[in-house]
């Protein structure tokens, strides 16, 4: 298994969780409290998709692609749900609801492509 790969998505995770971390902060001085809540949901997906990267490699063991293949699994099965909630809030004209699940699923197709540079050697 490539520990680089895996050392550079833990390295982008923390990053963006980082990131995530400091606009919260500006927003919430600037009393922006919806937007700041943004940023953590963000940071949680980003957190979530963090945790399953270290369970594909600890279950992948030294098979570079059984880590990819669980990893990409989880990323299409976990936003199924978000892609429900979504619609379900879309029928109920719930604007808010629908911001919240179209931030989660905007941020995996992020986590989704930058893996895959990744993991390609692209990055």
């Amino acid at each position: 298994m490539s520990t680089q790969r895996i050392a550079k998505l833990n390295h982008y995770f923390d990053n963006q969780i980082s990131l995530c971390g400091q606009r919260n902060q500006t927003l919430l001085a600037d009393d922006r409290t919806d937007e700041a809540t943004f940023e953590k949901i963000k940071a949680n997906v980003y957190d979530i998709f963090r945790t399953i990267l270290s369970v594909a490699v600890e279950t992948g063991k030294d098979d570079s692609e059984a880590v990819k293949r669980f990893f990409l699994l989880k990323a299409e099965q976990i936003p199924s749900s978000w892609e429900a909630a979504y619609q379900k809030a879309k029928r109920h004209d719930n604007a808010v609801d629908m911001r919240i699940e179209q931030i989660k699923l905007d941020t995996i197709k992020e986590i989704r492509e930058t893996f895959t540079k990744i993991w390609e050697g692209e990055v």
